[in-house]
């Protein structure tokens, strides 16, 4: 009944996963520090996605600089050489934000909502069979895609289901997606993700541009003017850039569009926006599509407040910046247990990764290298190689994540368009959908 290729997959992975889960020492803790790392990333993960560690440290880790496929393939020398090609081939899962396209006796078509490609899926047994006959057409499931010969794929892991979702619910998943699982953004769409990536570069090189410089400290309430001053000449920009005539209003270019009148009010509505400007005046084009940016109330208030730019870390505002800053410009062979406590929170705060500290310690390394002292009894410390270590002990990852502020394709623009202009059709608030999704600028 079941392909004896897809059958045979299911046998490897379950040996595979069996290995990881059932071994001690090093693989064992490489399974505890990757779990660990990415509940620190993501602690709103349930329970179902939880079960999926062990087949994505599978995938995406490293045990002893090998990872876990490499090193079963090693330990089983007796398994084939179609088996051997099989695993290896399971380098290039992932793990996707599906949606069932249509169902056949014996698999799925699924979509994956993040680049849009279609995959055909075989069921590799009986009970994987059975759990996957509940779903119906048009429901979504965060699952893990393993290829297996030519077009066809497996689900070898276990999957979540999320139900039938309305598109302003789907927008929330692909941006809880987008959180949750960094690693696998646009990972089977490589021009997708080169592009992506190409539009931090963009933007940071604007920032620049804008600003003549990468980094500025104003107060928070200044900050907000200047960032949306900076947002409308960007979107200016890339309007000249496409051809747009910007002297027409809103109204105009959606008359022209064809756009009903209570449509545009509907939309403009849900962004916060008006078709008229507070003294009437029709509202430009780039008002519209370049919204001022709310910083949080926070940084609003804040006295100073930096924000750096850089073209791979993507955009950063920290109210600590421009006070660490101070604090260590003056060398000094002693600290006083305030400064040393102030940087210690500074060290646990998410908002300054990795790219801040390497920055800090470029600016000023014996500062930050008697400070790190001095916390850590570390008389042995060294900024310029050992900074890393000390950041991986804050849950600071060394690599950059695509940042928020990043491209999407197409479709996933539309797709959150189309769940504004329905939140605002059911009269609820704009506040229900994700702050922060990542949507923006089309790629």
């Amino acid at each position: 009944m079941f392909d004896p290729l897809f059958a045979r997959a299911g046998v490897l992975w379950s040996a595979i996963i069996e290995s990881i889960q059932s071994s001690e020492g090093n693989m064992a803790a490489g399974l505890e520090s990757f779990s660990a790392r990415q509940l620190i990333r993501s602690p709103q993960l349930d329970a179902g996605q939880r079960k999926l560690f062990p087949h994505r440290l599978a995938i995406e880790g490293e045990v002893d600089g090998k990872s876990p496929l490499e090193l079963f393939l090693a330990n089983q020398p007796d398994l084939t050489l179609v088996d051997r090609q099989l695993i290896s081939s399971w380098r290039r899962s992932f793990v996707g934000l599906l949606e069932i396209v249509q169902i056949f006796p014996n698999g799925l078509e699924v979509m994956n909502w993040l680049t849009a490609k279609h995959y055909r899926i075989q069921f590799v047994d009986e009970s994987s069979q059975m759990a996957m006959s509940r779903l119906k057409v048009g429901e979504i499931i965060i699952a893990q895609l393993s290829p297996i010969q030519d077009i066809d794929w497996a689900i070898l892991a276990p999957w979540v289901a999320l139900g039938r979702l309305g598109r302003p619910k789907l927008a929330v998943a692909v941006g809880t997606f987008r959180q949750n699982y960094p690693h696998y953004l646009y990972s089977d769409a490589p021009d997708s993700l080169a592009a992506a990536w190409e539009s931090v570069a963009v933007y940071h090189d604007r920032f620049v541009e804008f600003f003549g410089s990468d980094e500025i400290t104003l107060s928070g309430s200044q900050l907000q003017t200047r960032i949306g001053e900076f947002q409308t000449w960007l979107v200016a920009k890339q309007l000249d850039s496409a051809g747009v005539d910007r002297s027409k209003s809103i109204a105009d270019l959606a008359a022209d569009a064809g756009v009903e009148a209570e449509d545009l009010e509907a939309m403009t509505s849900t962004l916060g926006l008006s078709a008229a400007n507070p003294q009437g005046q029709p509202q430009k084009m780039e008002q519209m599509i370049a919204p001022p940016v709310e910083l949080p109330a926070h940084l609003k208030s804040a006295t100073a407040v930096t924000a750096l730019s850089h073209p791979y870390w993507g955009q950063m505002f920290l109210a600590n910046y421009p006070q660490l800053q101070t604090l260590l410009t003056p060398v000094a062979a002693e600290y006083p247990p305030e400064d040393l406590n102030f940087i210690r929170k500074c060290l646990a705060d998410p908002a300054m990764n990795a790219f801040v500290w390497r920055r800090l310690a470029m600016q000023f390394p014996q500062q930050l290298q008697t400070a790190i002292w001095l916390i850590f009894e570390l008389p042995n410390f060294n900024v310029s190689t050992d900074l890393d270590a000390i950041l991986s002990k804050f849950n600071k990852y060394l690599e950059p994540d695509l940042p928020d502020l990043a491209s999407v394709p197409i479709h996933l623009h539309e797709l959150f368009q189309a769940a504004v202009r329905d939140v605002s059709k059911d009269k609820v608030k704009p506040k229900s959908l994700p702050k922060k999704t990542g949507f923006g600028a089309k790629s």
